[in-house]
């Protein structure tokens, strides 16, 4: 109810202020009764969720870990920029201690892979949630539960709610895991030649990867998505390596992207609002657009803020303008145009925002 009157509140014209008032003030009367439920029903089970002896019903605790996934869409929908992260750090913290025995393995894959896919956008970002061992947990969770996974094959399935596979999801959070060990190799040959060798491994996987779905349809919209990611991706991969060249990476790689993305909007349409749609790779081509770019991301930024009412594309839109503004004024500033440099561009600019941005 409270994601269907912020939904209403967003859709109703701004000279009607009483009635997105109205919308707005149900918004937080049905948030604030869903988490008095949630702390009711948490203290009604003093043995714990996996206690099978619980007189909670497996209905009841599915409801619970939907709901804790459905709190952080409502901060996402209202342009959180760290609230968010709480609600999604409580669900991942309850699936790791709890394990997927008290839920409907439905409701704990949906849900699994929300809360992971959050968080390693999230960490392409520069910034984490603090849970201990987060990547080396979910990953091989996901897989002993579900049969599918173990084979490279199941996990280069397309989710279809999430756009992308189960595997290229991996292969960012190794570039990322890379990035985050070897954050100095500038300054250290064995570490950058260690971390060179990692990220060719990925390459290696990327170059072999062939996300695929059940849709015959090669030139439907769940493959025009997983194209969009999967470009995103390398240029993610190139941004990790020390000493890339901008200029090289938008001359290489971002046509491609940039042509993914443009596939979307022409075939989504209507629908834009309402299917799964690439953020993190429209974040990515943002963040790296030439100049002569820049309008057409902006035109895609307002084209989405007026459909996707779930997800935060006002914080993503101003935090790529940050980008934009820190890179222009190196320029004024005399940095040269061009050549080589090191560190992922857009971390620096989210560590001055001081956001935990959501990039779904």
């Amino acid at each position: 109810m409270s994601l269907a009157a912020h939904d209403l509140f967003n859709r109703t014209d701004r000279d009607q202020q009483h009635r997105r008032q109205q919308f707005y003030s149900s918004m937080l009367q049905h948030k604030l009764r869903s988490i008095q439920d949630m702390r009711h029903l948490l203290s009604s089970s003093s043995r714990g969720l996996d206690d099978t002896h619980d007189p909670i019903s497996q209905c009841q605790k599915d409801g619970f870990l939907i709901t804790v996934m459905l709190h952080s869409l409502m901060e996402i929908a209202t342009n959180s920029t760290s609230e968010w992260a709480v609600h999604t750090l409580g669900g991942l913290s309850m699936v790791k201690r709890y394990g997927h025995e008290p839920f409907s393995p439905e409701v704990y894959r949906f849900v699994t892979d929300h809360f992971s896919l959050s968080e390693a956008f999230l960490a392409t970002t520069g910034t984490e949630l603090e849970i201990e061992d987060l990547n080396g947990w979910l990953v091989p969770q996901r897989k002993s539960m579900f049969p599918i996974l173990r084979s490279t094959h199941g996990r280069s399935r397309i989710n279809p709610y999430t756009g992308l596979s189960s595997e290229l999801i991996q292969n960012i959070t190794w570039i990322t895991s890379t990035i985050q060990r070897h954050s100095g190799a500038g300054l250290d040959r064995k570490s950058a030649a260690v971390m060179r060798t990692e990220l060719q491994v990925v390459e290696n996987r990327l170059s072999e990867l062939e996300q695929w779905s059940e849709d015959s349809d090669l030139e439907g919209l769940i493959y025009i998505n997983a194209a969009a990611f999967e470009a995103a991706a390398w240029v993610y991969l190139r941004v990790a390596q020390y000493g890339y060249d901008v200029e090289e990476i938008q001359k290489e790689l971002l046509p491609k992207l940039f042509q993914a993305i443009r596939r979307v909007h022409e075939r989504q349409d209507a629908l834009i609002g309402s299917v799964p749609y690439p953020l993190w790779a429209l974040f990515i081509a943002a963040c790296l657009a030439p100049e002569h770019e820049r309008i057409q991301v902006l035109d895609w930024f307002e084209e989405l803020k007026g459909c996707r009412s779930l997800s935060n594309v006002p914080s993503m839109m101003e935090a790529a303008m940050m980008v934009w503004k820190q890179h222009d004024l190196e320029l004024l500033n005399g940095h040269p145009k061009g050549g080589r440099v090191s560190g992922v561009p857009w971390h620096q600019a989210i560590q001055c925002l001081g956001w935990r941005l959501s990039l779904m």
